[in-house]
C-alpha cells in the first residue's frame, strides 16, 4: 500500500511539473515588439523560385514561446484571427492565404489564416494579441524598395533590434530566391535608430484643431502628456490624442479659436520616439491660414534629369509672411496643344506652407536626400505620383486650389552653364524669386560646390539685393597638427553675380604649386573653400607662409582675380 501511494506521489509530482512548465512558457506576447513582422511579400511576380504567393513573417523576438491563438492581424480594412500556433523564442513563421500553406511548407512553419490579401502599393498591417492590445505595427510603402526591386522581392526589416522604425529600416531583399521566408533576413545588419523625432509638419483645421506630424512613431505615453505642448499669447490646449496604430500623428483640441492677424507659437518638447530618442524642443507657427495671392508661391528650383537611383523633384518657395494651406493645390505639365496636363494633387488636407519656406514635392524623399547633401529633410512633401519631367525639355505647372496657374516655367537642358558636361543630377535654381519664372535668364544650374541641388534649402545661386563681392581668409594662421584647435583655414567668396567658375591654388613662398583647391568649379554666390593644410600628396605642409590665387570667370566674359596670404603655423 505505501509503495502504491509513493508511486502515485511521483506520478502526480511529474504531471505537476510538465503543467507548471507549460503554463510558464506557453504565453501570449503582452508587450510591444515582442512578435514583429520582419518580412513582407506584396508583390511576388515575377518569381524567382519562392511560390509566386503573397505571405508575410512573423518574427518572435523574446525569450518566451507565444502562442498565436486569437491574436489578429488586420490589413487594409480586414480583420483575421490566428489559430493557435506555438512560436518559439527568436524564431520565424510564415503567414499566408489558407490555399497557399502546401506551397510554403518546404521553406518552414506556415500559419494559414482564412483571408489574406496585400496591396502592393502599401498599407498598414497590425499585430493585437487576444487582450486586443497592440503588439506590433508597421506601414510599409512601395517607395521602400530599392531602386529596381520592386516587383518579385519582399521587404525585409533590417535591424529587428529596432523594429518600430519604419522607413530606412526596410528594404528589398537581396536573397537569390528575392526573399527569406521562415529564415533570417538576408539584409540583416546594425542600424541603431540614435535620432530623436522630428515634427514634419502640421495641419489646421476649423481654427481649434491642430494636427502635428512627426518624422517617426512616437513613444504614445511621452506624445500625449499634457506638458509636452504649450502655446503663447494664453491660448490653452484642452485635449491631447495620438492616432493609432501609427503613432506619427498627434492632435491638439485649443481652448479657444486662433485670432485673426495673430502668430502663436507652439513649442513641443520631452517627446520621445518609438526607441527612446527624445526631442527635447522644437517650436512652431501657428495662425489663421490664408488664401495665397498669386505670386505668393512660386516655382524656385526644378530637378528634370536624376541621377541613377534618383528621382525628379520640383521646390516651391512661400515668398510671404502667410501661413498657406496647400490643400488641393497642384503640379501639372503641358501637353503637345499647350492644355494643363497629368495633374498631381499635392495634398488634400490643409498641409501648412510656413511663411519663408521651402519646400520640395517628390515621389520619394529617401532618394534625393541620398544623393545631396544640402537636403533639408523636413521641407519634403512626398506626392503618391508626380507629373512626367522629360531630361531633355519641358514645363514645370504649379496650380492652386482652384485649378488657376499660379506659376509656370518652361524648361531645358540648353538653360544649364555651358561648361556643366554631365548634366544629369544638376537641378536648375532660381536666381532671384523675386522675378518671374518665364525669363530663362533667372536660371542657373546649381553650383557643384553645393553639390549640384538644394533641395529643401536656400539656392547655391540665389542672389542677395546689393550684395558686393567680398572675399576673406578665415582665419589666416591656422596650425593643422591634430590638437583639435584652428585645423583648417576657409577661403570664403560673397559674389555679386551667379554662375562663375573657379581655379583655386595655393603655392608655397618659393612659388611652387602644392595643392589645386579647386579646377573649373562652378560656384553658388556665397562658396567656402576650406584647406587643410595638406599638399597634393596628401601629407601636411612644412610650417611657413603660403599665397592662394583665385581665378573666377564666367560666360559673360566677366574675370576677377583674388590672392590672399595664409600662415601655417605650429604648436610648440
Amino acid at each position: 500500500m505505501r509503495k502504491w501511494c509513493k508511486s502515485n506521489i511521483f506520478q502526480v509530482a511529474a504531471a505537476l511539473a510538465c503543467t507548471i512548465f507549460f503554463i510558464s512558457f506557453r504565453v501570449s506576447a503582452q508587450n510591444i515588439n515582442e512578435l514583429i513582422i520582419s518580412e513582407i511579400m506584396a508583390d511576388p511576380t515575377p518569381t524567382k523560385g519562392l511560390p509566386e504567393k503573397e505571405y508575410i513573417e512573423l518574427y518572435n523576438r523574446s525569450d518566451k514561446v507565444i502562442d498565436l491563438n486569437r491574436f489578429k492581424l488586420t490589413y487594409n480594412t480586414t480583420t483575421v484571427i490566428f489559430p493557435s500556433f506555438l512560436l518559439q523564442p527568436k524564431s520565424y513563421v510564415i503567414v499566408t492565404s489558407r490555399t497557399n500553406e502546401a506551397d510554403f511548407k518546404p521553406y518552414g512553419n506556415v500559419v494559414a489564416l482564412t483571408s489574406f490579401s496585400l496591396l502592393n502599393t502599401g498599407t498598414t498591417l497590425t499585430i493585437r494579441n487576444p487582450q486586443n492590445k497592440t503588439i506590433f505595427s508597421v506601414t510599409y510603402s512601395d517607395k521602400w524598395y530599392e531602386k529596381g526591386k520592386d516587383q518579385g522581392y519582399s521587404l525585409e526589416m533590417i535591424d529587428t533590434n529596432f523594429p518600430c522604425v519604419e522607413e530606412g529600416n526596410w528594404t528589398s531583399s537581396s536573397a537569390v530566391l528575392q526573399g527569406t521566408p521562415a529564415k533570417e533576413n538576408a539584409v540583416k545588419a546594425s542600424k541603431p535608430d540614435l535620432t530623436p523625432p522630428s515634427l514634419s509638419r502640421f495641419e489646421i483645421s476649423g481654427g481649434t484643431n491642430v494636427k502635428l506630424i512627426f518624422s517617426e512613431k512616437l513613444d504614445s505615453l511621452s506624445a500625449v502628456s499634457i506638458n509636452a505642448y504649450s502655446l503663447d499669447k494664453g491660448l490653452k490646449i484642452n485635449t491631447i490624442s495620438i492616432e493609432s496604430p501609427q503613432n506619427t500623428n498627434v492632435n491638439l483640441t485649443l481652448g479657444s479659436a486662433l485670432q485673426e492677424n495673430t502668430l502663436y507659437t507652439l513649442t513641443a518638447k520631452n517627446i520621445a520616439d518609438c526607441s527612446g530618442n527624445v526631442l527635447l524642443s522644437v517650436q512652431a507657427l501657428l495662425g489663421n491660414l490664408k488664401p495665397a495671392d498669386s505670386g505668393n508661391v512660386v516655382l524656385n528650383e526644378v530637378l528634370f534629369n536624376p541621377r541613377s537611383g534618383g528621382e525628379d523633384f520640383v521646390e516651391i518657395y512661400n515668398r510671404t509672411d502667410k501661413l498657406i494651406s496647400l490643400k488641393n493645390w497642384a503640379l501639372a505639365n503641358v501637353d503637345a496643344t499647350e492644355k494643363i496636363a497629368n495633374i498631381r494633387t499635392i495634398s488634400t488636407t490643409d498641409f501648412v506652407l510656413q511663411p519663408k519656406q521651402f519646400l520640395v514635392l517628390c515621389r520619394t524623399a529617401s532618394a534625393i536626400q541620398n544623393q545631396y547633401f544640402k537636403a533639408v529633410k523636413a521641407n519634403f512633401l512626398q506626392l503618391a505620383s508626380m507629373p512626367s519631367f522629360p531630361d531633355d525639355e519641358g514645363s514645370v505647372v504649379l496650380l492652386n486650389e482652384t485649378q488657376k496657374v499660379f506659376d509656370r516655367f518652361d524648361y531645358s537642358e540648353r538653360m544649364h552653364h555651358p561648361l556643366v558636361d554631365d548634366k544629369e543630377g544638376v537641378s536648375l535654381e532660381k536666381i532671384d524669386y523675386n522675378k518671374t519664372s518665364a525669363d530663362p535668364t533667372n536660371w542657373q544650374s546649381a553650383a557643384s560646390t553645393e553639390g549640384f541641388a538644394t533641395p529643401g534649402y536656400a539656392n547655391s545661386q540665389l542672389l542677395v539685393d546689393s550684395q558686393e563681392s567680398v572675399f576673406k581668409i578665415e582665419p589666416e594662421v591656422f596650425t593643422p597638427d591634430g590638437d583639435g584647435q584652428d585645423e583648417a583655414t576657409k577661403f570664403i567668396f560673397q559674389l555679386d553675380q551667379s554662375a562663375y567658375i573657379a581655379n583655386i591654388q595655393i603655392f608655397d613662398a618659393n612659388g611652387r604649386l602644392v595643392r589645386q583647391l579647386a579646377q573649373n568649379q562652378l560656384l553658388g554666390n556665397n562658396v567656402s573653400f576650406e584647406w587643410d593644410g595638406k599638399a597634393t600628396n596628401n601629407e601636411v605642409v612644412p610650417v611657413g607662409y603660403y599665397i592662394l590665387l583665385a581665378e573666377l570667370f564666367n560666360t559673360n566674359g566677366d574675370k576677377k582675380h583674388y590672392k590672399g596670404k595664409v600662415v601655417v603655423g605650429g604648436r610648440f
